[in-house]
C-alpha cells in the first residue's frame, strides 16, 4: 500500500513539475508569433540618408534628405530646374567671413552643393550627385539627385531663418551659414558638423 502511496505521490510531482515547463514554451511560442507578425519594413519616407555626398570620386554616396514633406507643387513648379545643367565642382573658392548686405535676403536663392569638408579640407562632389537648395521667403526645397539612389527628388519643408540659423523642423536638424558672398556660401550641417560649399546658381 505504502508502495502505491509513494508512486501516485511521485507521478503527481512530475506532473506538477512538467505543467509549468508547458506553459512557459507555449508563452514563449506566442511571443515569437507576435514579434513575427509585425512588420519591420521601414517605410521609405523614414529612411535616413545623408546629404554629405562622401568620396569625390562619387563613391559611397547617400545624400541626405534634410526635409520633412514631398509636395506634388514643389515638382509642379519645377522649382529645382532640372532642366538647367548641374553647376560643375571646379576648384573651391570658400567665402572667408560674414558677407555685407542682409543675409536673409541672400540665402532666398537657389544654390549648388559643389564641395564637402568632413575636416581635411573642401572636396568636390562626385560627378554623378546633383544637390540643389532652393530658398523661398518660407519654403525650403531640397533638390536630389544622385545617380543608383534618386532620380531628381524634391522634398520641402517650412523654412525659418533665425540669424544664422536655417531651421527647418524635426527631425531635420538644420544649417548655420558659416560664411558667404554675393554669390557662395559656406553652411555647417548640424547633423554631423561638415561643411558644404554651395555657388548661386
Amino acid at each position: 500500500m505504502s508502495g502505491n502511496r509513494l508512486f501516485i505521490l511521485v507521478t503527481l510531482f512530475a506532473a506538477v513539475s512538467i505543467l509549468p515547463a508547458c506553459g512557459a514554451s507555449e508563452s514563449v511560442s506566442a511571443d515569437t508569433t507576435i514579434a513575427g507578425s509585425v512588420d519591420t519594413t521601414v517605410p521609405k519616407s523614414s529612411v535616413s540618408t545623408t546629404s554629405d555626398p562622401g568620396t569625390a570620386d562619387g563613391t559611397d554616396e547617400t545624400p541626405e534628405d534634410p526635409t520633412i514633406e514631398t509636395t506634388e507643387a514643389t515638382r509642379a513648379e519645377g522649382t529645382c530646374d532640372w532642366d538647367s545643367p548641374r553647376l560643375p565642382s571646379a576648384d573651391a573658392d570658400a567665402p572667408q567671413g560674414m558677407g555685407e548686405g542682409d543675409l536673409t535676403q541672400t540665402l532666398l536663392s537657389s544654390w549648388q552643393h559643389t564641395h564637402t569638408d568632413t575636416g581635411a579640407g573642401f572636396e568636390a562632389v562626385g560627378p554623378t550627385i546633383d544637390i540643389r537648395f532652393v530658398l523661398t521667403a518660407d519654403r525650403f526645397v531640397y533638390c536630389q539627385d544622385v545617380e543608383g539612389a534618386t532620380d531628381r527628388r524634391e522634398n520641402s519643408a517650412p523654412l525659418q531663418i533665425d540669424g544664422t540659423q536655417i531651421v527647418l523642423p524635426s527631425p531635420a536638424t538644420g544649417y548655420e551659414v558659416a560664411a558667404w558672398n554675393e554669390s557662395s556660401m559656406v553652411w555647417l550641417n548640424h547633423r554631423d558638423g561638415t561643411l558644404y560649399l554651395l555657388q548661386r546658381r
